[in-house]
């Protein structure tokens, strides 16, 4: 088994947002739909831009699913999930 290994400064700050704020959840409430790991991968998305800031296609082959799961993601999810819920975010907010 390899040892992997990810930055933790933007997982760091991300939860100490959500804790002091609450900001995802007052931001991207009923957005979501019937998606069950909506704001965790917003989280991801915002993550990826405080650190790698990588292409959406390339999240996956970037961050191992134990970054992922200490956002709030409970699966693994694919690439298509990941264009979701940048399309959702779209959607409902044209300028954010």
């Amino acid at each position: 088994m390899k040892n992997k290994t990810f930055p933790l400064g933007g997982i760091v700050i991300i939860d100490k947002v959500e804790k002091e704020f609450g900001l995802f959840p007052k931001i991207f409430d009923g957005i979501g739909g019937n998606m069950k790991d909506f704001i965790p991968l917003v989280k991801v998305h915002v993550n990826n831009r405080l650190t790698h800031s990588v292409a959406t296609h390339q999240i996956l082959k970037t961050y191992p699913i134990e970054a992922m799961n200490k956002l709030g993601v409970k699966e693994n999810v694919a690439e298509r999930t990941l264009y979701r819920v940048l399309e959702r975010i779209g959607k409902f907010f044209p300028v954010l």
